[in-house]
């Protein structure tokens, strides 16, 4: 390992230290959340489950052209510009995030008797999944302005007063309403987002209210293929419980999305708020080699592999067995959603260092994941129609699969066209 300056070592220190203090955080608001996921389990029954999951499946890719990519874009150019600048693009992407809700709302109010047509939605739920998504991609922005300035604390604050807060909200309205009600359990979710974004931007300050049309596209042209390639992964992973939902029984929705729907949601919130957004960056800002990083992930990938579908595997079971006994444990269930969760943290990492790239790699993540989207959804509808959740389960990890092979070939190709052939990583040069 290479050595370093005072400087660089106090730095990396500093960020060990608020990077443990926002796992901490983040842990305690993940356990909140896993309560409030086993207390709907447990309470709600299994065709309630199943739409319950279906408006956090709808809301997770209603956000997407919300936040526009937005958030990637911020975590690239905001360290490097200046106060004033930093001041300005924050006034100009607010606005611009603003007025994308508001439309959002009109348009989503427009083609509600349009979408209630899909089975299992109801208007209030379609309303309530809009409402969700809006206060998430107002929480995104927020957490990346905190990001960018390091202020974990904060957000690791944001998150866990925000978690309590709603299954406070949850256990109250039980108490209070003595009966059940996905209504209840959804609003409790948004307002528990609302209160993140408050305890957030408190006494937040750098932001100039300032619409500037020439920053608005700059950070929207290339936040634009980062939500074109964000709503393409969230469509294939989330398609899959859409189809269900159109294509079997209610019984059958809700028993898939209780093996689905959360893992992915605990998964990707766990990924993308510790790793991605906060330990990736910091460690290339730090100096990491990326072609090494690369190169060690390739060496110890059965190893990855293994170790993310271990993990999985516990913790699905786990949550099958707290949900209680209406929820039944299949093995062969639970060994292809560890396997398709597995490969799909090794899409996530691949796609993760195109981010850090800038638009050349946004593009190109957006190419590797366009040009075999239709067929992958072809592969989800079909062995969907044919086996029925077993289908739904096996076309998930193979289209994950796919995913994974696609970008480990892009890296491969290019490490063997930028490096020497006897140079060799070892993980102690990172």
């Amino acid at each position: 390992m290479r050595c370093m300056g005072r400087g660089e070592s106090t730095t990396l220190i500093l960020f060990v230290k608020n990077f443990l203090l926002l796992f901490a955080f983040r842990g305690i608001s993940l356990l909140t959340n896993l309560v409030v996921t086993i207390l709907a389990g447990r309470t709600l029954t299994v065709e309630l489950m199943g739409e319950y999951n279906l408006v956090f499946s709808l809301s997770n890719i209603l956000v997407i052209p919300l936040i526009m990519g937005v958030n990637n874009t911020l975590l690239k150019i905001l360290p490097e510009s200046s106060a004033d600048d930093k001041k300005e693009i924050l006034g100009t992407v607010i606005i611009g995030n603003f007025s994308l809700c508001l439309g959002l709302s009109v348009i989503g109010y427009m083609v509600t008797p349009i979408i209630c047509r899909f089975p299992n939605l109801t208007p209030n739920s379609w309303f309530l999944a809009i409402a969700l998504a809006i206060a998430t991609n107002s929480c995104i922005l927020a957490d990346t302005i905190l990001k960018v300035d390091e202020k974990f604390f904060r957000l690791g604050i944001a998150k866990t007063v925000g978690s309590i807060f709603m299954l406070a909200g949850y256990i109250f309205s039980i108490i209070l309403f003595h009966r059940i009600s996905i209504y209840v359990y959804i609003t409790c979710n948004v307002l528990g987002q609302v209160v993140v974004l408050l305890v957030s931007i408190y006494k937040l300050g750098a932001v100039k209210f300032v619409f500037r049309k020439d920053v608005a596209k700059d950070i929207f042209r290339i936040g634009a293929f980062y939500m074109l390639s964000w709503f393409l992964t969230t469509g294939l992973n989330t398609a899959d419980i859409c189809i269900i939902s159109a294509l079997r029984p209610e019984y059958e929705s809700g028993i898939f999305s209780s093996y689905q729907a959360n893992i992915r949601i605990y998964f990707s919130v766990f990924y993308n708020d510790i790793f991605a957004a906060v330990m990736l960056p910091t460690l290339i800002n730090h100096g990491v080699n990326i072609k090494r990083l690369v190169g060690n992930v390739f060496k110890f990938m059965p190893l990855i592999l293994l170790v993310l579908g271990g993990g999985t595997a516990t913790l699905l079971v786990a949550l099958l067995m707290a949900y209680g006994e209406q929820y039944p444990i299949i093995w062969g269930y639970i060994l292809l959603e560890a396997a398709g969760i597995a490969f799909q943290g090794i899409y996530y990492f691949f796609n993760s260092l195109l981010v850090i790239e800038g638009e050349t790699g946004a593009r190109t993540s957006f190419g590797i994941l366009g040009k075999p989207f239709i067929f992958l959804l072809l592969i989800s509808y079909v062995c969907t129609r044919l086996f029925g959740l077993t289908g739904g389960f096996v076309s998930f990890t193979v289209n994950q699969a796919i995913l994974a092979v696609l970008l480990v070939l892009r890296y491969r190709r290019t490490l063997r066209i930028s490096e020497p052939e006897e140079e060799r990583y070892s993980f102690n040069e990172i």
